[in-house]
């Protein structure tokens, strides 16, 4: 689809038009639906030039509220961690939240936007990786895989997920066989974010393909999608309620 065929997609669709709007003017930062602590992290980390990736400052805050607030016992898992971006907000929400720590996984091979941008097959990223989550003082809180999120599902005990964020290969046998590997471990106040659901057709197929397994409720998040079992909690409804993306 070309850039004057997006456009006029989002003017067609009033919501779209509105998550446009609410996406530039970053309605909840200036309506502080953000916490303090996510506001002194984005200013003083996660916007200081060091780490790269793309991401909505939205999607950052989200999850970090997921990270920080979702209920009960569990792990928080990430599926992709390209330069540590998401990993550095998700530890930092289950240090302020009390919560068990962060595993993410990913053969750091390259990220897939990164790959077809500058025309490459494969490209390190661990180094820059590891290197983030030390200087950004959560690698204490984080334990990173390097292998494909099929590898560690073979070998993993069974521990319980708490929040499930899954950000690796945006195609649609990787997507699939994530939602099938590691949906099932959700704890009942789980929850799980599926990233670029907007962005590829191939993401939303998946997802689409497999909305028996994943939880009930289903919702857009920005560009990604969520899913839980339970109620969420207050502050991220809230968060919901202005859409971006």
């Amino acid at each position: 689809m070309g850039t004057v065929s997006r456009r006029l997609e989002v003017v067609c669709h009033p919501r779209r038009l509105a998550s446009a709007l609410f996406t530039r003017v970053q309605a909840q930062r200036f309506l502080r639906y953000e916490p303090p602590a996510f506001r002194r992290l984005a200013r003083e980390v996660l916007y200081n030039g060091r780490i790269g990736g793309w991401r909505y400052r939205q999607d950052l805050a989200l999850l970090y509220l997921l990270a920080r607030d979702v209920p009960g016992p569990g792990l928080t898992v990430e599926i992709g961690s390209f330069k540590g971006l998401a990993t550095v907000v998700l530890a930092n929400g289950v240090r302020d939240g009390g919560h068990e720590p962060v595993h993410t996984v990913d053969p750091h091979t390259g990220d897939r936007q990164d790959l077809e941008a500058r025309g490459l097959a494969e490209l390190p990223s661990e180094a820059e990786f590891r290197r983030n989550i030390r200087e950004a003082g959560v690698d204490a809180l984080v334990t990173g895989w390097t292998m494909t999120s099929d590898e560690l599902a073979a070998r993993w005990p069974g521990e319980p997920i708490r929040v499930l964020f899954i950000d690796g290969w945006h195609g649609y046998d990787a997507v699939t066989s994530d939602i099938r590997d590691w949906v099932p471990l959700l704890t009942p106040d789980g929850v799980v974010v599926i990233d670029d659901y907007r962005n590829y057709d191939e993401v939303r197929a998946a997802v689409e393909d497999a909305t028996d397994l994943l939880p009930p409720h289903q919702r857009p998040a920005g560009r990604m999608r969520l899913a839980h079992w339970a109620p969420l909690p207050p502050d991220v409804e809230r968060f919901l309620h202005i859409p971006w993306g």
